[in-house]
């Protein structure tokens, strides 16, 4: 068995109050299939609602090597398959220089080789201890379908403290294909608490929802106190002021025109006060570099967050919101390892 890990909590990832966010993975774990080691492989003709077959173990789901391409025609699902477990030979390259020549491309056999009788697998996770920015708490699994790479996943979630998901990677193939042995559509299991909410899934397909799929397969229901004695709340833009420009000026010396503005929200339930409350905003139509990266992006081009003690009325409020911009941008340079490229046009001595 071999074991390695890496540390998430770096670059893009970083989040500083997390104190342990690492993926781990042990390979070349033997699988448990005790009767095959006994008795020997079972094959069987297996195979999707597509027309695909080939063969399997009907005991451990372990497949053959190559696993085959059957004749959708000939070999029904289930069917037990009596032939040889012996793939045929490829083509040497000598004889299929001499096809080429003649125009001729050699023929691919469909046949299934042998049902390994050492099999491994890998079991692999993701564990976070900390304080995290997905607040849930929750505990789930997953039964993969006939093509998934993680055939078992569970995950446990609890909030501030941390998280921990687990997978394997061909164990529970004999599980997986008792529970869930046609289709493309993973199924879950679970229960998870969010933002006053509980929510629950039972056996529901992973990747997909419909409205005649019945509610005791998926839902959510609101457990929060206040919410059953005052109502929900909900949130409501009352006003806002108009977009006025501003200069951000960041430590390295670079500037930016933005424009910013002010919103005012409120919080209200059926029954009870409402709560007011000021959200700043800042765009920039060139963008403000934070990182340096291929294909993400290097630039952020507009934020809005809660900002208290400043109102329409407070003396100069766009360069404060100016100066607020800065320090983010400052903060997610530190968080990226933003370097800077060197300033183009420089006076030569």
């Amino acid at each position: 068995m071999r074991f390695r890990s890496i540390a998430r909590n770096r670059g893009d990832d970083r989040q500083p109050a997390l104190l342990v966010s690492r993926t781990f993975w042990v390979s070349d774990v033997p699988r448990l299939i005790p009767l095959c080691r006994l008795l020997g492989h079972k094959p069987v003709v297996d195979g999707t609602d597509t027309p695909r077959r080939w063969v399997v173990c009907d005991r451990c789901g372990i497949r053959a090597n190559p696993q085959g391409n059957l004749d959708p025609e000939q070999w029904n699902i289930g069917q037990p398959y009596t032939e040889p477990l012996t793939p045929t030979q490829p083509v040497s390259s000598t004889v299929r220089d001499q096809l080429a020549r003649r125009g001729l491309k050699p023929s691919h056999s469909g046949n299934p080789g042998p049902i390994p009788t050492q099999p491994v697998g890998t079991v692999g996770g993701e564990i976070h201890i900390g304080k995290s920015k997905w607040r849930t708490v929750g505990i789930d699994f997953k039964v993969g379908n006939c093509g998934s790479e993680q055939v078992m996943a569970a995950s446990l979630r609890l909030g501030p403290l941390g998280s921990l998901y687990l997978h394997t990677e061909d164990h529970g193939r004999r599980i997986q294909r008792r529970l869930n042995p046609t289709g493309y559509q993973s199924r879950e299991t679970g229960l998870s608490y969010y933002h006053g909410r509980l929510s629950w899934k039972v056996w529901a397909k992973r990747d997909e929802r419909r409205k005649a799929d019945p509610k005791w397969m998926q839902g959510s229901i609101p457990i929060d106190p206040r919410d059953l004695l005052l109502g929900p709340a909900k949130n409501r833009q009352v006003s806002e002021t108009e977009k006025v420009p501003a200069v951000v000026r960041m430590p390295e010396g670079d500037t930016y025109d933005v424009t910013v503005h002010l919103e005012k929200w409120e919080t209200r339930r059926t029954r009870g006060r409402a709560r007011v409350y000021w959200l700043a905003q800042w765009d920039c139509a060139k963008g403000i570099p934070v990182r340096n990266h291929d294909w993400k992006g290097d630039e952020t081009f507009s934020c809005s967050w809660q900002i208290q003690g400043v109102t329409p009325d407070t003396p100069r409020w766009p360069l404060i919101l100016a100066a607020k911009a800065a320090e983010q941008c400052s903060r997610d340079r530190a968080r990226y390892d933003y370097t800077a490229p060197e300033a183009a046009g420089k006076a030569s001595p």
